[in-house]
């Protein structure tokens, strides 16, 4: 009898022990409720940081970015926000900041006009600039200047768009169109409106030399877009006001427009989207400028596919336009752009392998292309 009691006791412990053994092995419960809750906050704060625009796809945020592994932890922290997508009321707001800023003449809009993109002539820009005396003075004023050494005087917009090409001249009554809509009270709002002007000079340079060299269509447009691309910066520097400005900091992009981001709730990209609505510009105008800042926060591959090489190359030129124009750099022989670790190039480098860009970090270290942006800055100095 003991012995069959001790053998029950035996498996009794046996089949304890097993089903000890089943529990510890069994999978915990889910805390469903928790998980439920903490999966809705997260994506209430991705759907707050995910802007929609018409223009620039919705991968192009802070959200998305922060999703790269290898994205920079100053860029990881930077949260762009897109003009479209404000209430009415905070449109109306930014719009009455700038509503004192004398329109521009209408040569501004035959400029961009479509038709005048697609199919204008010399002869067409030289009646139009003809309509603009005081736009036609500067133009000629800046071809007859050390910049372009002429042996003699050229003395009518006919000669100015010969010698120098229709989207050369084109760049210069942009150029002069928006620097002449805005006024400085002071120096030292002169001054930073004078460095957006020179950083729009020598990056409109830089993209019409690198349209030429890349074989890139539509090189009228992306010239005209990157000189656009200037306008924010400077509406921001002629109204913003003197204490904000100086908060500013004049290089690094990434950081530039952090600070505006901070002290205005829009980057000075955005601000330039929303002066071009304003006037009047077509929406696809205002886009194509407005949309090259916001490389700075778009993965290559989330751009248009069918802008996303001019936006690209937009972006670069009124970077290195910027740090030429500070003294940041003195030439381009020594730009490695595939190695570069600038934060604000991240997004761009991932379109280097675009078959459209693949000879850009090349052509940017000709000693010819610095040659010629030499020439542009010396000129510029002596103004």
């Amino acid at each position: 009898m003991n012995t069959l009691f001790a053998g029950l006791a035996g498996v009794l412990m046996l089949l304890a022990a097993a089903a000890v053994w089943l529990l510890l092995r069994r999978p915990a419960k889910p805390q469903a409720p928790a998980l439920t809750t903490a999966r809705r906050a997260a994506h209430a704060d991705a759907a707050q940081a995910r802007p929609i625009t018409r223009t620039v796809p919705a991968q192009a945020t802070a959200a998305t970015a922060l999703a790269a592994p290898t994205l920079p932890a100053e860029l990881a922290g930077f949260q762009h926000v897109l003009a479209d997508t404000l209430t009415p009321e905070r449109r109306s707001t930014f719009v009455a900041m700038f509503r004192d800023v004398p329109r521009p003449p209408k040569l501004l809009q035959h400029l961009m006009s479509p038709e005048f993109l697609n199919t204008a002539d010399s002869s067409q820009l030289v009646e139009l600039i003809g309509a603009e005396p005081l736009i036609a003075a500067k133009v000629l004023a800046a071809v007859n200047s050390p910049l372009y050494g002429l042996k003699s005087p050229v003395r009518s917009a006919g000669q100015a768009v010969t010698y120098l090409g229709l989207n050369s001249v084109r760049s210069l009554c942009l150029q002069y169109i928006l620097i002449t809509a805005f006024k400085a009270d002071t120096p030292q709002r002169q001054q930073v409106l004078d460095g957006a002007w020179r950083a729009s000079s020598l990056a409109s340079e830089l993209a019409q030399q690198l349209c030429h060299r890349l074989n890139m269509p539509e090189a009228g447009t992306t010239v005209s877009a990157v000189v656009l691309s200037f306008l924010g910066r400077l509406a921001t520097a002629a109204t913003m006001p003197q204490g904000m400005l100086a908060k500013v900091p004049e290089r690094d992009f990434l950081q530039r427009s952090r600070a505006e981001l901070g002290l205005m709730g829009l980057c000075a990209g955005e601000i330039g989207r929303l002066v071009m609505v304003h006037w009047g510009l077509p929406d696809h105008i205002a886009a194509d400028a407005a949309d090259i800042d916001t490389v700075l926060v778009t993965p290559f591959s989330a751009l248009d596919s069918q802008r996303s090489a001019r936006l690209a190359l937009g972006y670069l030129c009124a970077r290195l336009g910027e740090q030429l124009a500070c003294g940041e750099r003195t030439d381009l022989l020594d730009f490695d752009l595939h190695h570069s670790t600038a934060a604000e190039l991240h997004h761009l480098q991932g379109g280097l392998d675009d078959a459209r860009l693949a000879a850009l970090p090349q052509l940017l270290r000709e000693p010819r292309l610095s040659g010629e942006l030499q020439r542009v800055l010396m000129a510029l100095n002596r103004r």
